[in-house]
C-alpha cells in the first residue's frame, strides 16, 4: 500500500543547490510525519487527496454526562475527508483509530472503502487533546469522550455538501471499536444527534467490550463485530456477551471470529510484542443503566458520578501489561474484503 504525506514548498532548483535542496526536503519529510494528521497532505493509493475537516467535540467524564447533556469541556478535533467523485450524495464511513492513532493501515482501509464508492472521514481523536497515544495509559481521556467524538463527527458530516446524512456509518478498532459500538446505542446517540440522525452501520475491529448497557438499544443499526480468536489484549468472551445481549433487541447484529487471529489482525502488520500496553483481560463487564450510570458489579446499584479512573482503580486485581498484536497470512485481506462488503451492502 502506498500513500504520500508531505508539505509543498516552491523553490528554484539550481545545480549548486541540489545538495542543500535534498537535505531540506529530507528534513521536511521527517517533520511532516511528525505533524498532526490533519496538517499533512495525504494522498491515498487510489489517488484521492484528503480534505482537512475540523469539528467540535467534548471531554465528558463518563457516559452519564452524555445522556444527561451535562456541560463538558469542549475540544477541537480534526480529521481528513476522502470523497470519490460522484454525481449523487455519498454514504460516508467515519474511521476511528485505536490506541496508537492514525496509521498507514487505516489509510489503506480508507482507500479500499473509497474505491468502493464510499466517502471516508479519518478521525484523529488525539492531536486536538495533546495526546500522542493511549497504549500504556487509557485514562488520558474517557471512553465516553471517544464515543462522543464519533457522534460529534457524524453530526458535522451530516451537514457537509455531497454527503447523504441518512447513510453515515463508522468503523473503529480496539479503543475505537468500543467507541463506535457505544455510539450506536440510542441512549447516547439521541442526546447528541437528536431523533432524525443515527449511524446506519457500525463495524468494530477487535474491540474492547468492557462497558455495556444492561438494556442495549441500537435500534435497527447494522452492527458487526470482528474478533480475533487468540486476542490477548481484549476479551473475546466479553464481546460475545455483548453480541448476544444486543441481538435480543436488534436482529441486525453479526459477528465473525477469525481463527488464530491476534489483536490488530486486520492491519497487515508483523506480529509484535507491546510490553507496556495495559489490559484488564479478565475483569468483569461494567454495566450501565439507561441514564449512563455505572452499576456496582457486586450489588447492581447505580453509582452516579463514577468515572473511568474509579473503575480502573477497582479493576486493579485484573490489570496487567503486555500484549501481542499483528497479522498472520491472509487475515488482513479477509478483514478488508469483509469490511468493504459490509459497508457497501448496508449503506
Amino acid at each position: 500500500m502506498k500513500y504520500t504525506t508531505q508539505r509543498t514548498t516552491q523553490r528554484t532548483t539550481t545545480a549548486k543547490g541540489l545538495l542543500t535542496l535534498f537535505l531540506i526536503s529530507f528534513l521536511e519529510a521527517a517533520a511532516a510525519q511528525d505533524a498532526p494528521f490533519a496538517r499533512r497532505k495525504v494522498v491515498l493509493d487510489n489517488g484521492l487527496e484528503g480534505r482537512p475537516l475540523a469539528f467540535e467535540s467534548a471531554n465528558p467524564q463518563n457516559f452519564e454526562e452524555i445522556v444527561g447533556k451535562a456541560a463538558a469541556a469542549k475540544v477541537q478535533l480534526d480529521g481528513q475527508l476522502f470523497m470519490p467523485a460522484s454525481g449523487k450524495a455519498l454514504g460516508t464511513v467515519i474511521l476511528t483509530p485505536g490506541s496508537g492513532g492514525v496509521s498507514p493501515a487505516h489509510l489503506m482501509h480508507a482507500s479500499k472503502l473509497s474505491s468502493a464508492g464510499l466517502a471516508v472521514y479519518v478521525l484523529d481523536p488525539f492531536a486536538g487533546r495533546g495526546v500522542k497515544d493511549t497504549i500504556s495509559n487509557q485514562g488520558q481521556f474517557s471512553m465516553a469522550a471517544s464515543a462522543y467524538d464519533v457522534l460529534a463527527a457524524a453530526r458535522m458530516l451530516s451537514q457537509q455538501p455531497g454527503i447523504d446524512p441518512n447513510r453515515i456509518g463508522a468503523i473503529g478498532y480496539s479503543r475505537g471499536g468500543i467507541a463506535v459500538l457505544m455510539a450506536a446505542h440510542r441512549q447516547l446517540a439521541q442526546p447528541v444527534l437528536g431523533d432524525r440522525l443515527r449511524l446506519q452501520a457500525v463495524m468494530a475491529g477487535w474491540p474492547w467490550c468492557g462497558y455495556q448497557f444492561e438494556r442495549p438499544d441500537t435500534g435497527s443499526t447494522h452492527v458487526r463485530f470482528m474478533l480475533g480468536a487468540v486476542d490477548n489484549w481484549v476479551s473475546v468472551q466479553q464481546c460475545q456477551a455483548m453480541v448476544a445481549s444486543t441481538r435480543a433487541g436488534n436482529p441486525n447484529i453479526s459477528v465473525r471470529m477469525f481463527k488464530d487471529a491476534s489483536h490488530g489482525f486486520g492491519y497487515g502488520n508483523q506480529m509484535q510484542e507491546y510490553p507496556e500496553a495495559i489490559k484488564a483481560f479478565n475483569a468483569p463487564v461494567a454495566y450501565l443503566n439507561d441514564k449512563g450510570e455505572y452499576l456496582d458489579m457486586y450489588t447492581g446499584q447505580a453509582r452516579p458520578g463514577m468515572t473511568d479512573a474509579i473503575f480502573t482503580r477497582e479493576a486493579a486485581p485484573w490489570l496487567a501489561r503486555g500484549v501481542v498484536a499483528g497479522s498472520k497470512p491472509g487475515q488482513m485481506e479477509a478483514f478488508v474484503d469483509d469490511m468493504v462488503q459490509f459497508f457497501t451492502s448496508k449503506m
